[in-house]
Formats: C-alpha cells, structure tokens, sequence
C-alpha cells in the first residue's frame, strides 16, 4: 500500500502522525492483525528505524482522550494521519462506531468537511476492493 511517497513523511510530525494511527487504532479496544500489520507497514514507509519503531509500538498500549491528544496537533499531520487512520481502521474489514467517532474527531480538528471525508471514505473502499482482487490474478488458492 503505497497512498504517500516517503517524502510526504517529511513535512509532518511523525510522533503525532504515529499517535492519530494508534488512537484510531485502540479505538474499539481491540488490536487486530490487519491493524497491525497497517501500523508497521507506515513505519516502514516512513522509514523509522528499529529502535525508534520499539517506541512507536508502545504508543499502541495508551488510552487516549482523543481531543486532548489532538488539539495541538498541526493541520497538515492531521490530514495525512486522518486519510491513513481511515485505512488502518478499515484494514481488518470492520470497522467500529467508535473508529469512526474518533475519525470524526481528527477529521474535525483538521478541518476536513463531511463530504471530503466520505471522498476519504470511498476512496479506501476503492483500495480495499482493488487489492482484494489481487490474489485471483494469480490463478491459485494462498491458503491449503
């Protein structure tokens, strides 16, 4: 998944675009591998080293008041964490009322209206469905 290319990291603070993506995630309480496995691949994509990732995972062990987390945050982190938190919280193919109420949140304080953010939405739909594709091309079962 490649919405962002590296360079885009470099204009946002990653430790606040990190906490939006656990915040998303911890949302329903619940810590699924797809989620998982969205959050590593950003830091990956962010290129973060190891030892600073160890510290990024830990962010995942926090309850957050998402408002008071947010509120400082800049306009520009917020919409890039916003656009990816969508993504992650969509990721395992549930998502809960309580993501989408602290997607509301950050979409607030990032000032992105009802309609961008159902742009947001279908545009992750859209992705889900491209890449649930993917396997049948191969013309064989991943899975015995």
């Amino acid at each position: 998944m490649k919405p962002s290319h590296p360079d885009a990291f470099l204009a946002v603070d990653l430790d606040d675009y990190m906490t939006v993506l656990a915040i998303i995630a911890n949302a329903d309480s619940i810590l699924r591998p797809e989620e998982m496995a969205f959050y590593e691949s950003r830091m990956a994509r962010m290129l973060i080293n190891p030892k600073l990732r160890s510290q990024m995972r830990e962010l995942l062990r926090h309850d957050y008041d998402v408002e008071e987390k947010i509120k400082g945050m800049d306009q520009r982190t917020l919409r890039l964490a916003l656009r990816d938190g969508i993504f992650l919280a969509a990721a395992d193919g549930e998502v809960h009322r309580t993501e989408v109420e602290a997607i509301r949140i950050v979409a607030k304080y990032a000032e992105v209206d009802q309609d961008r953010l159902a742009e947001i939405w279908g545009w992750v739909k859209e992705g889900l469905e491209w890449m649930a594709n993917g396997p049948s091309l191969l013309e064989i079962p991943l899975r015995d």
